[in-house]
């Protein structure tokens, strides 16, 4: 399995996932940046966007679905998320809203199911490429969702070499979600956007070879910061997003003494966080905790195009095995 991060942040977030022979599963996790930038990081990756199977989301805001529109207008990949959260996208383009912030209802965990809505889906372009958004938002208002598999938290399913179980998370989003990728004898999860660890996070969590997870921002920072009073308490409540201290304890509590394992630390803020700051906090804790650190291969994700793991080279190139810590550029 080989995964790329695409960008990681406050401004827009997407990994790529391949599996299979010669990387013939190939998914997004997420399309939350400007499509010319997401296919020209696709190309360096040697990816061609027609050769993506699948995008896999983990909620519909804005930092997680920018590209989609245009994604789905040039190339109709297969979309996956929970049903909620494809229902929000839909109802978000019928009312021209901005995208939904509020937590909704989750429907029960039930077994996958293609679903073709015929209503149109755009998705609201962020505040890059500013022009260029407002002619993308045009497209996207006659844009159909034409191939959808609904994938309630709770469910898995099975895409090429890939399995896909997804585990809901706590944030301000319809029904945003987590997820636990198999392939190959490697598990990949993947938690960003999340106010708070749950027990079925947790349990997701100490499985994974790869942890991707969410050091937002450090708290003292974020206090002290520019932000509203609205907005630092929006960010600090158990469906925001995760503390620098708080993706510390998470790893604390899924640590295994056993093994090594590889963690990257995702969405950072620009303004609450830094790279250095992030890594810092999060290795005092550990240390702190006793955690041998050296049974760990901690790395920050960078806004821009960021950190490459690959199992099949796990065995065969000693740089793996090194922690490279990754400033923002």
């Amino acid at each position: 399995m080989r995964v790329i991060s695409l960008g990681s942040g406050s401004s827009g977030n997407a990994l790529l996932i391949e599996a299979g022979p010669n990387g013939r599963t190939r998914l997004l996790i997420d399309a939350g940046l400007p499509c010319r930038t997401l296919i020209n990081r696709l190309h360096l990756a040697g990816v061609s966007p027609a050769q993506i199977l699948a995008v896999l989301l983990t909620h519909e805001h804005d930092d997680h679905t920018m590209a989609l529109p245009t994604l789905l207008r040039r190339y109709d990949p297969l979309v996956i998320a929970d049903p909620a959260t494809l229902a929000a996208l839909v109802d978000n383009s019928r009312q021209g809203q901005e995208p939904n912030t509020t937590a909704g209802s989750r429907p029960d965990a039930a077994q996958p199911r293609f679903h073709r809505p015929g209503e149109e889906y755009p998705v609201r372009q962020g505040q890059d490429e500013q022009q260029r958004a407002r002619v993308e938002r045009g497209r996207a208002s006659s844009q159909p969702l034409r191939r959808t598999l609904a994938l309630p938290a709770g469910s898995s399913c099975l895409l090429g070499d890939i399995e896909i179980v997804s585990f809901p998370v706590p944030h301000d989003a319809a029904a945003p979600c987590g997820y636990l990728l198999s392939a190959g004898g490697c598990r990949v999860c993947v938690v960003v956007d999340s106010g708070s660890v749950t027990p079925i996070m947790l349990e997701a969590m100490r499985q994974a070879d790869l942890l991707i997870l969410e050091a937002n921002h450090d708290r003292e920072r974020l206090l002290r910061g520019p932000y509203s009073y609205a907005l630092k308490m929006r960010i600090l409540s158990p469906t925001g997003h995760l503390s620098n201290e708080q993706a510390a304890q998470a790893i604390l509590q899924t640590w295994r003494a056993d093994g090594l394992r590889w963690i990257w630390l995702a969405h950072l803020s620009q303004v609450n966080n830094t790279p250095h700051l992030a890594l810092r906090s999060v290795q005092r804790y550990l240390a702190e905790a006793g955690a041998t650190l050296q049974q760990v291969h901690l790395a920050t994700l960078p806004r821009a195009m960021g950190a490459a793991w690959d199992s099949t080279r796990l065995w065969h190139d000693e740089y793996w095995w090194r922690c490279e810590t990754l400033g923002e550029r």
